[in-house]
């Protein structure tokens, strides 16, 4: 829209600028361009200056004579009467026997059919744009030059030039410059020819906003009485009442779009009712960013429209075409991050869509608009695309072993992610750290360890290590003790104590039993068992497991129903103490480590602790 509305303002100020017929003055102006290349005291630096300029001088003149297309359709052939003169000159000359000046007049005359020749490739040109295909423009461009050229022989210097010639003579002076002129215009026949194929999209776009109504509606106010007797003021200023008009309204209307745009995400906003502090972030982050944009393109239209800078200066439009890019850009990294905020909570609920393929695309978003925004620039810049391409595939091998760790840290995230190894906020251990996963990036995984330091590790050397996922566990956190009593207890005690923590154990709240049930309502087939997929755990044993060197030991070994290391501890000591109830309701003793010397002489044993 934006590149529309200032090819239309400048498509407006070439066709208030021009009345007269263009095609006769930029063939005079080409020819002198032409003389210039052979000019032996340029450098060629200062040639290629030239070139630039002519390339921008043909793009300027096409769009300039397809504005006023109306006008020059009409005229078909402007050369009559010097032609009709000219061959009553050359008749003449024939007659007399001068042949220096008949040859002199047949390089003209030839001069003038090229200059005809031109004016109808143009016009055949131009009477195609009213084709609706742009394909189809493009084929009868192809079409119109291989037509005319075809036909179009170049001129035989040898036949007109001659060293026995007396180059003292006016008439060989005036044929010496007919050659010369005729060369120069062989060369524009060939610049032409193929700036008409490269401008070819350019001119069928301008050829369809000219047919705009408001050309006509312009060209009325400058002809009312009114218009005609403001332009005498403004006449020096170069300008006239219908530009400075067609400026007011764009401003105006670049104005209203501000007002528009700012009502409709108010709507959005509070329909979705956000926080103050949200809109007005937006409002200070995002649409702050279309106002500076729009007022910046007011500017623009004013340099161009009214001034006219852009005629003079193409590098003024690829300063603003690079500032629109890089705003255009900055809006939507905004607008991508701040959607992605305001959805996280929601997202985080989410069961099908996990935090890390969020954050992993956003980056990938982000890095798209950065490297999108950098190719537009470049081609803004007049940068060879193509050639870039290329020679990123040469070097494309040594760039993909530079960055060979790099590349397998993200093939290893990716692989992190579709295997469902760990996620945001699993606990994992490793061989080299044990903590909370914060986030897995594109290269590196952070994590924060149990004593709040944060730790990036490669996602390569995650992915090809064992990694502990404490966190993938729905129900069943292990307890498991040794309970040692002393010898002097009585086994019939002890079995009975062993009795006595089972139905405990079987009876307690926080204990994981065979009685324990669990939901999921999610489905997912799985060719595992799904207890062991999703991590349930009710194994219940206590056993009198061994006889250690200063006690008999009871193993307890169970898990807890919460996997939570508060609620763990938490069940893990209310477990402690009722284990402590039974071994004193049981008349036994704890144990504790203790060395017993027998002295065969006093037939006693004594008993020393340790």
């Amino acid at each position: 829209m934006l590149k529309k509305l200032l090819f239309f303002s400048l498509l407006f100020y070439t066709h208030l600028l021009l009345a007269n017929d263009l095609l006769d003055d930029f063939i005079d102006k080409q020819i002198k361009v032409e003389a210039q290349f052979l000019d032996q005291n340029l450098s060629l630096d200062k040639k290629v200056d030239i070139k630039k300029a002519q390339e921008i001088s043909y793009g300027k003149f096409f769009l300039q004579y397809t504005v006023n297309k109306e006008k020059y359709l009409q005229v078909n052939n402007p050369y009559r009467t010097q032609i009709a003169r000219l061959k009553l000159r050359l008749n003449d000359n024939r007659h007399r026997g001068n042949s220096n000046a008949v040859k002199r007049d047949e390089v003209l005359m030839k001069g003038y059919h090229v200059r005809v020749m031109m004016r109808n490739i143009l016009h055949n040109i131009l009477i195609s744009t009213q084709g609706e295909s742009k394909s189809f423009f493009k084929e009868k461009v192809n079409e119109t030059l291989i037509k005319y050229l075809s036909k179009y022989k170049p001129l035989e210097t040898t036949k007109y030039l001659s060293t026995d010639q007396d180059q003292s003579s006016t008439i060989v002076q005036s044929l010496n410059d007919a050659v010369k002129n005729q060369q120069y215009l062989e060369n524009i026949v060939s610049t032409f020819s193929s700036a008409l194929v490269e401008e070819s999209l350019h001119i069928y776009k301008t050829a369809k906003i000219s047919d705009h109504k408001l050309f006509s509606i312009l060209n009325t106010v400058n002809a009312s009485p009114y218009g005609l007797k403001l332009n005498t003021y403004l006449a020096p200023l170069h300008l006239d009442a219908a530009k400075i008009l067609f400026v007011l309204v764009i401003i105006f209307v670049i104005l209203m779009v501000q007002m528009v745009v700012r009502f409709i995400v108010n709507r959005i906003l509070h329909y979705y009712k956000l926080k103050d502090d949200d809109i007005d972030y937006i409002h200070s982050y995002i649409t702050k960013l279309f106002n500076i944009m729009t007022s910046v393109m007011i500017i623009h239209i004013i340099l161009v429209a009214l001034l006219g800078l852009d005629t003079q200066a193409i590098n003024l439009t690829k300063l603003f075409g690079i500032f629109y890019v890089l705003i255009i850009a900055l809006m939507l990294y905004r607008i991508t991050n701040t959607i992605a905020y305001m959805k996280m909570e929601q997202i985080k609920k989410s069961v099908i869509v996990k935090n890390e393929v969020i954050n992993l695309s956003i980056k990938v978003i982000n890095s798209l608009i950065v490297i999108i925004a950098f190719i537009v620039i470049l081609k803004i810049l007049g940068v060879d695309l193509t050639a870039i391409l290329s020679g990123l595939g040469i070097a494309g091998a040594a760039i993909a072993f530079a960055a060979k760790d790099s590349i397998s840290n993200i093939f290893a995230s990716v692989s992190i992610l579709i295997g469902d190894v760990f996620e945001q906020g699993d606990w994992i251990e490793t061989s080299a750290v044990n903590g909370t996963v914060v986030e897995i990036g594109l290269r590196a995984s952070t994590i924060r360890t149990f004593d709040n330091a944060l730790i990036s590790i490669p996602n390569s050397e995650l992915a090809n290590t064992g990694v502990k996922n404490w966190s993938r566990r729905s129900i069943g956190r292990r307890i498991k003790m040794n309970i040692g009593v002393t010898y002097q207890a009585d086994f019939n005690d002890i079995h009975q104590a062993v009795l006595d923590i089972r139905e405990m154990l079987k009876e307690h709240p926080g204990i994981a039993g065979q009685r324990t049930e669990y939901n999921d309502s999610y489905r997912q087939s799985k060719l595992v068992s799904k207890e062991d997929f999703k991590g349930i755990k009710r194994t219940t044993l206590v056993y009198m497991d061994e006889f250690s060197d200063s006690s008999i030991n009871i193993l307890v070994y169970c898990f807890s129903r919460t996997v939570d290391w508060q609620e763990w501890l938490e069940v893990k000591e209310d477990l402690m103490y009722k284990l402590a109830e039974i071994i004193e309701k049981n008349n036994l003793d704890f144990a504790y480590p203790s060395l017993a010397l027998y002295h065969p002489e006093k037939k006693e044993i004594e008993n020393i602790e340790v």
